[in-house]
């Protein structure tokens, strides 16, 4: 069976990966030009007038093909170096939550009804948390980067229960009830730090509640 490589690698005769380096140029160019706040879009249309033809030979890329390219980590060191590849995940995490377009906020993609949804956020690598329903039913809080990537790009971001992050914020604000109005119109943002701790960012104050 033939090996199939990703674009900007070739099987020399000898059976060993080489790089194609006007292919590895083409993918150091869609980094950089993803890094500088290029839409995917943008990308494809700065290819095809450039007249670099796909990976499948076609003569515009699709916005998929260059997603895949620009989370391929085949890539780490042999063409893209280490940082600037987080650096495109991190990208690609913060753009997930934002409409390309319109420049506005998504809808978090990962519980819109939940009120602490954007709210959370990991100090080690700055990314939102995501909110997960376990099997077992519970209600737990993980750092997106770390759930799709892996501890290569968020080491040491913990798990959080929902009702940790309830209970902390109550006590935090003084409510003897969460109210989610109330967390939703004071609170700016929560920052969870490896320890655990809740680092709650209001509009006139910062509020520290360790659990």
């Amino acid at each position: 069976m033939k090996l199939k490589l990703p674009y900007g690698f070739y099987l020399k005769p000898d059976d060993t990966v080489g790089i194609d380096e006007e292919k590895a140029n083409t993918v150091r160019l869609i980094y950089r030009q993803y890094l500088s706040g290029m839409s995917l879009g943008g990308i494809a249309d700065l290819l095809y007038l450039g007249h670099i033809s796909s990976p499948r030979g076609k003569e515009r890329w699709t916005q998929a093909i260059i997603s895949g390219t620009l989370s391929n980590p085949k890539y780490i060191d042999a063409i893209i170096p280490f940082d600037e590849y987080v650096a495109v995940q991190f990208e690609k995490s913060k753009r997930s939550l934002n409409d390309e377009y319109t420049g506005k906020r998504k809808a978090t993609r990962y519980n819109s009804k939940s009120v602490l949804s954007g709210l959370l956020v990991c100090e080690e690598c700055g990314c939102n948390y995501r909110r997960i329903t376990r099997p077992s039913g519970e209600v737990v809080w993980r750092c997106a980067s770390r759930v799709e990537h892996g501890k290569q790009f968020c080491k040491s971001s913990p798990t959080i229960t929902e009702q940790e992050v309830i209970t902390a914020i109550c006590r935090a604000m003084r409510m003897t009830e969460f109210d989610k109005n109330v967390v939703r119109n004071q609170i700016e943002k929560i920052v969870v730090g490896e320890s655990g701790t809740l680092n709650i960012e209001m509009r006139s104050q910062i509020m520290t509640q360790s659990f």
